[in-house]
């Protein structure tokens, strides 16, 4: 009688949950080589599926040489994201910012977690939620060296349906050591899939706003063919810097705290991304 039970309580599970999505998902798995070192091109990428009022609920651990899952290494901060949102989660911010060049900006949260990312191409990684494993990528008890899921110097991006457990037919990869010798992914021979054109919000309107100096130490103005309608500067926490001094196009960031930003311009109907550094 309770093997008959536990079947049903599986069966009944198992079609409550059949169709959900996941409120964050992994997009994609980073271990990018950058000529700054090897392990400033590690990161993650995650696409946000409904609104989250507390991200902090969620966090991320690295199993590790197929030695088994280490546990929750890394929790995000308590902010709130939207949904349709991108999270890049970086070792290094600034070397990220180098590397995705003008696709960096088309992330709405950059967050950094220091060593907590450190997987080395071969390592499965986990998501939770509540502590709980929520989905896999990789298998956290086989050494990903050699296996058709590995991605060292390289990445690996979803593509397909946000199952909760790893399924290779729903991600794509950019093949072994394929970024080694390249400054930027879109120069490398495998450009991550996220920065393709279509991802790239009015990206050839990009040509039209320049930023100077960059990096900036107390001003940076602002050069664009257009009337400027709203301005927003974003940290690399994700976090909206609320209170701006503009005057005559020009921004005053002598306050900003050392680091990478994102500046956002709408103007007569058109969005404009740009990336700034503060010194």
């Amino acid at each position: 009688m309770k093997k008959v039970f536990s079947i049903l309580l599986f069966l009944f599970f198992g079609f409550f949950t059949y169709g959900q999505v996941n409120n964050l998902q992994l997009k994609g798995i980073i271990d990018f080589d950058l000529v700054s070192a090897g392990y400033t091109g590690k990161a993650l990428h995650l696409k946000v599926n409904t609104n989250i009022t507390d991200l902090s609920n969620y966090g991320i651990g690295v199993a590790n040489n197929g030695n088994g899952g280490d546990g929750q290494e890394y929790t995000f901060p308590s902010i709130s994201v939207q949904a349709g949102s991108h999270i890049l989660l970086a070792r290094d911010t600034l070397a990220m910012a180098t590397y995705f060049d003008n696709c960096f900006s088309q992330f709405d949260y950059v967050l950094e977690a220091t060593n907590a990312i450190s997987q080395n191409g071969n390592d499965a990684i986990e998501l939770y939620k509540d502590s709980m494993v929520i989905e896999t990528f990789g298998d956290v008890n086989v050494d990903g060296t050699g296996t058709a899921w590995e991605y060292l110097d390289s990445w690996a991006y979803k593509t397909g349906s946000c199952s909760f457990s790893f399924n290779i037919s729903d991600w794509v990869f950019g093949g072994v050591e394929c970024t080694i010798g390249s400054l930027t992914t879109q120069s490398s021979s495998c450009p991550y899939p996220f920065c393709g054109s279509s991802n790239i919000e009015n990206n050839s309107n990009n040509l039209s706003l320049n930023l100077y100096p960059n990096p900036a130490n107390e001003f940076v103005n602002i050069d664009i063919d257009y009337l400027i309608d709203n301005v927003q500067i974003i940290d690399a926490l994700g976090k909206e810097i609320k209170y701006l001094n503009i005057e005559n196009n020009r921004i005053n960031i002598k306050n900003f705290k050392s680091g990478v930003y994102f500046l956002k311009i709408n103007s007569e109907g058109k969005n404009f991304y740009q990336k700034f550094i503060k010194n």
